[in-house]
């Protein structure tokens, strides 16, 4: 299993992205960066990450999970239509797209949120409402192939989800290519 972090290039949450990414590479699932730069993107904590592609050449299909990692620099990611594009791609291709934070409005900007729940920080909100997206106030929020947290303190649930879907995606493919082979 393949996910890819989609981190802004200044000041996303570093501490949550290191948090994640141990935690899924624990769990076996590989793991890749895209950003808006190919140099070394810089969190808030001043760590340094440097990106293995750029976003705007990402395409749904090659990675099985995306991860979007929040931090006040996210807000750099809502107005990009290559963005915008490939999270409604992810979304009809059925594969787990989960956001957390300041990236959780990154689907009201690709305008997939309506009739979804999720959860978000306060100050986000409004967003979130605008966009016809029901805001559940939880640490973590699942609904169909979204899975969206509160903020850092939802890293471990957020990847537990992921992981989770990955498993299930693995399954469910695995029994969908054994009723290929058997027809």
């Amino acid at each position: 299993m393949k996910v890819l972090f989609v981190i802004s290039h200044y000041d996303f949450d570093d501490d949550e992205y290191f948090k994640m990414k141990d935690l899924l590479e624990s769990a076996g699932v590989h793991t890749e960066v895209g950003s808006t730069h190919i140099s070394e993107a810089q969190g808030r904590f001043k760590k340094l990450v440097v990106p293995d592609c750029l976003l705007e050449d990402v395409r749904a299909d090659d990675y099985d999970a995306f991860i979007f990692i929040g931090g006040n620099g996210a807000s750099e990611l809502y107005h990009m239509t290559s963005v915008q594009e490939l999270v409604r791609n992810i979304l009809l291709r059925h594969k787990t797209v989960a956001l957390i934070g300041e990236a959780v409005p990154v689907l009201y900007y690709a305008n997939v949120i309506n009739a979804r729940k999720i959860t978000t920080l306060e100050n986000l909100r409004q967003e979130v409402e605008a966009g016809g997206g029901y805001d559940t106030g939880k640490s973590l929020e699942k609904d169909g192939d979204i899975i969206t947290g509160f903020d850092n303190r939802s890293v471990k649930d957020v990847a537990d989800a992921v992981v989770e879907a990955l498993s299930w995606q693995s399954q469910h493919k695995e029994s969908s290519e054994s009723i290929r082979l058997e027809g």
